[in-house]
């Protein structure tokens, strides 16, 4: 058994000493690598004193003498990696937290306090009889060296775990090893120092134990170096969670509090009663859950871990998350103002702020939001002395109190009653015109604002000010197309209603020629039955946007044709010429294609400015119905024809709207048609539509 426990010490020893020289042995060598050195040497020292001790010290002095050599350099040990944790987050040449710095440096003084005391006092009571060393008893000097040693132990667990935890692709790969096998050795210890604690006996076993997982975990270490040389992580621990750290730190000093009191008062013999002692156990409990809960008390805590433990107060990678999740799904200016506003007084954490945007109808500036203000005005003008005062500089101003005047020089008396204590005003410029203005209220903690804040503040203005103007062109662009629907609905309209009214004139020009016959008499009613119903359709569609959809029946298009050519018959200088083949009936909507029909017939008329000839034919093709009508006009210019015929608000005639064959077009292929031209400049133009005769009724 002794020869094993040698064999184990030594080489616990050995393999320490083979990493410190290791780590030297590379360049550069900063504070990380002689930290690292100094912690394994120390390791070594701790496994060289342990070997007397277990097997060679056999009187009752060399059992104390090696024991208190041995608990010296256990309570220095720690020293050195503390020292290290620090550098490994933080790379050389980068200056660690306030709250890191502190760190270290109070482990470190209660080390050499836990040293000093341990040089002066036993440590340990061991049997004077003479024999091998197998246990000890922990003596009062003992047990505040073992709880040192626990702080110390703790620490580094916690800063080793924060830093794998927080460490990213490559450099977690890194340092994976390295941090699982120093954890390792750590975790032993302080399992070890709890047993030591809780017994208040240190077994030879302990040490045993001690030095084979100290050996097993240097093999590990070893293992991180091969791969790698050792280097700092350069890490960032989350503020998020040394909040949440910091919390969990004040209960547990609480409940330590209420254990070590409870102690107390059992060592002293005062008799505890279960009912005040629960009583006041709840009453402090709740007093501590209150002031947890208090807004005041969260941000001072945050504020404090912000400037001692960080570089920069604010987070602003979390504050730009926060805005973007806050914002992104509101698209109002009257919703975003009030959520902007919030947004920033909890990022600055005060509790009072007030928003004014410009309005761009008046020029001036209204109060859009307010965060905690009974009192402001609601509008200011725009030759008020803050507006001017921002139109002349974008820096933000704080807004001290002067006691020596009636009213503040800046601000309304609304406004001064409320901020001019220390509060911030700060500008919101867009391409350097002033869109408006905040006005933030002072810290929670009564601490005045700093350069950084007001930095800060002046980051966060140029976000809120692009947010508001992007919020308002949304705004205008959403008006601007409901504008342009409504207009594009009506041109249509329009353009349905002059056509009605040219089959009208049409028919008016013919009556004084036609009157007296019959035939004539009943196509013109006929002819004005369908204007008034078609018309009567256009004011339906003018007063329900959008469109509605086509209704589809049965129709015959032959006789559609033959009511649209009717008001053409008999019209001086106008040759009609038809040829109306016998067609099956179809599925359409007979008042949308009627209005494609008199559209095409109408164009071929001012086509031909009222004399030519017009043929309109229809016939069956290949499963199709095919409806065309030829004019004798002008035609149309080829590049016209290619590019622009069916585009929308693009005409060749002088006054035209340029949505009839565009419309045309639409309801051709609503109808799963299509709509084929062909013309040649000087000659004329055909149409040609081109309808399935399987079409079914939906």
């Amino acid at each position: 058994m002794i020869a094993t426990q040698e064999i184990l010490v030594l080489l616990a020893a050995l393999s320490s000493l083979t990493l410190a020289a290791v780590a030297l042995a590379r360049r550069p060598r900063g504070m990380l690598q002689w930290s690292f050195a100094l912690g394994m040497l120390g390791f070594a020292v701790e496994a060289l004193l342990a070997w007397p001790l277990l097997s060679r010290a056999e009187t009752p002095e060399d059992t104390q003498r090696w024991l208190q050599a041995l608990e010296l350099s256990r309570l220095v040990l720690p020293v050195p990696w503390l020292f290290f944790v620090a550098s490994l987050a933080y790379p050389q040449g980068a200056r660690a937290p306030v709250g890191w710095r502190v760190g270290v440096l109070a482990g470190t003084a209660l080390a050499t306090a836990g040293a000093l005391a341990t040089a002066i006092l036993p440590a340990f009571e061991v049997s004077p009889l003479p024999a091998p060393f197998y246990a000890a008893r922990l003596a009062e000097a003992g047990r505040m060296a073992a709880i040192v040693q626990i702080l110390s132990t703790v620490g580094i667990l916690a800063a080793l775990e924060v830093c794998l935890r927080t460490s990213r692709g490559a450099t977690r790969w890194r340092i994976k090893y390295l941090v699982l096998g120093l954890g390792g050795i750590f975790l032993v210890r302080f399992y070890l120092l709890s047993q030591l604690l809780l017994f208040h006996v240190l077994m030879a076993s302990y040490l045993t134990t001690g030095m084979a997982t100290l050996f097993v975990g240097n093999l590990v270490i070893g293992a991180s170096l091969a791969r790698e040389r050792l280097q700092a992580a350069d890490l960032t621990v989350s503020r998020h969670l040394l909040y949440r750290s910091a919390v969990i730190g004040v209960l547990g000093v609480y409940l330590l509090v209420v254990g070590a009191l409870g102690w107390l008062l059992n060592r002293l013999g005062i008799g505890e009663d279960l009912f005040w002692g629960s009583l006041l156990f709840f009453v402090t409990a709740l007093g501590l859950a209150t002031v947890l809960l208090s807004e005041n008390v969260r941000w001072r805590m945050k504020r404090f871990i912000g400037l001692n433990f960080y570089r920069s107060k604010y987070d602003y990678r979390q504050q730009w998350v926060s805005f973007t999740e806050r914002l992104g799904a509101l698209l109002a200016v009257d919703e975003l103002a009030p959520q902007l506003l919030g947004a920033v007084t909890e990022a600055v954490g005060t509790n009072r702020g007030a928003l004014y945007l410009v309005d761009a109808r008046d020029g001036r500036y209204h109060l859009a939001g307010v965060v905690e203000v009974d009192r402001a005005e609601a509008v200011l003008e725009p030759d008020a002395a803050l507006v001017a005062r921002f139109t002349a500089s974008p820096d933000p101003v704080i807004l001290e109190p002067d006691p020596g005047a009636a009213s503040h020089p800046l601000l309304p008396p609304g406004l001064a009653r409320t901020f001019a204590d220390g509060s911030v005003a700060v500008p919101l410029h867009s391409r350097d015109v002033l869109t408006g203005f905040m006005i933030v209220g002072p810290e929670r903690t009564g601490a005045p604002y700093g350069a950084e804040d007001l930095e800060f503040l002046g980051t966060v203005a140029e976000q809120v000010a692009a947010t508001i103007v992007s919020a308002r062109l949304s705004e205008s662009l959403a008006q601007s197309r409901e504008f342009e629907a409504f207009h594009r609905l009506t041109s249509f309209v329009i353009h349905d209603l002059k056509n009605s009214i040219s089959s009208l004139s049409l028919l008016s020009e013919n009556a004084l020629a036609h009157f007296d016959d019959p035939e004539f008499q009943r196509d013109a009613i006929k002819t004005l039955s369908r204007t008034v119903d078609r018309m009567k359709g256009l004011l339906a569609r003018l007063s329900s946007a959008p469109e509605s959809a086509l209704r589809f029946q049965p129709i015959d298009l032959e006789g559609l044709v033959r009511e649209a050519t009717g008001p053409l018959a008999g019209r001086p200088r106008l040759t009609l010429v038809t040829s109306l083949a016998p067609l099956p009936p179809i599925a359409g909507d007979p008042d949308a294609l009627m209005r494609v029909i008199q559209n095409l017939l109408k164009n071929a008329v001012e086509a031909m400015d009222g004399e030519g000839t017009l043929t309109v034919t229809t016939s069956p093709e290949d499963g199709q119905v095919v409806l065309s009508v030829a004019d004798t006009g002008c035609g149309i210019a080829e590049e016209f024809l290619r590019k622009s015929l069916f585009a929308p608000f693009r005409s060749t005639k002088k006054g035209g709207w340029g949505i009839g064959l565009y419309h045309a077009k639409a309801i051709v292929e609503g109808h799963g048609g299509r709509i084929e031209v062909s013309s040649k400049e000087g000659e004329g133009t055909t149409f040609r539509l081109r309808l399935p005769l399987e079409t079914s009724v939906p």
